[in-house]
């Protein structure tokens, strides 16, 4: 018996052009958020980088994750990370006008979100992009996930991709403009909220408003869509929600009396 052919190791896999356009994207996006971050949060900087590795290597999904959420603490914290302030005793400050556009936040946001890209669309081709289904009773090899073939990948879709990338970048931008003039606009000249805190108030307001309609409107149209048998279903499950006390209580008494009709059967009454 011949034994099977071994899988190819991932640095092999990361040598289709697919996976390299990927990874370039990738490393780009890294370089040049270490060339915003750097100056003041080096140690900040190598944990990404080290997370980022990892996740690529390894297959850890929660890396873009853990490095959004270092980068929030470093942006909210700057200068946490800051080695060579260390060394020469000279501390980092990093001073932002109150307004609403930093050009410094535009490539911050375009570089993290070139690498979220890469890493995802890496984890595809190298690992396995999709979970196991569970109805399959066939045993998957462990060495053979299911990839995504690299002969699949068009030539045209990461120009796409950065199209979108960039498109998603310059609205997420507009909003925060928009949302920045808001707030200075509304909120009174001797408020006791701060700039940040009137703004997260304001995006939680705008999020929770948006979730509102978002529903309403799905489930207005879950129910234009449904069909007689679907929309009576529905409403007997309503009913059954709204009347389950009362029929709990109603049959708590039938079984009683039951009961109390066997015993006195048995006992000859």
């Amino acid at each position: 018996m011949t034994e099977p052919a071994k899988p190819p190791s991932i640095f092999r896999r990361l040598q289709a052009p697919a996976a390299l356009n990927y990874l370039v994207m990738g490393g780009a996006g890294l370089l040049v958020y270490g060339m915003i971050m750097m100056g003041g949060n080096e140690a900040g900087f190598l944990i990404v980088v080290l997370l980022a590795t990892a996740g690529v290597l390894a297959r850890w999904t929660a890396a873009p994750v853990l490095i959004l959420l270092l980068t929030t603490y470093l942006i909210i914290d700057p200068g946490a990370g800051n080695l060579m302030g260390w060394f020469t005793g000279m501390p980092w400050s990093f001073s932002q006008s109150p307004g609403g556009f930093h050009l410094e936040d535009v490539i911050l946001s375009a570089a993290l979100l070139a690498y979220v890209i890469g890493h995802f669309r890496l984890t595809a081709i190298l690992h396995q992009g999709m979970p196991d289904e569970p109805t399959v009773r066939k045993e998957r090899d462990p060495a053979n996930p299911p990839r995504r073939p690299v002969e699949t990948v068009p030539q045209d879709e990461l120009p796409r991709t950065l199209v979108i990338a960039g498109a998603c970048v310059i609205v997420g931008e507009v909003i925060w403009v928009l949302l920045a003039l808001v707030e200075q606009m509304s909120r009174p000249r001797e408020s006791e909220f701060t700039i940040g805190t009137a703004r997260l108030l304001v995006v939680v307001w705008v999020i929770g408003l948006g979730l509102m309609v978002v529903s309403a409107a799905l489930v207005y149209l879950r129910s234009v869509r449904m069909t007689r048998p679907e929309a009576a279903l529905v409403l007997r499950d309503e009913f059954f929600q709204e009347t389950r006390r009362e029929t709990d209580r109603l049959q708590r008494w039938r079984r009683w009396f039951k009961e109390r009709v066997a015993l006195r059967r048995r006992a000859g009454k």
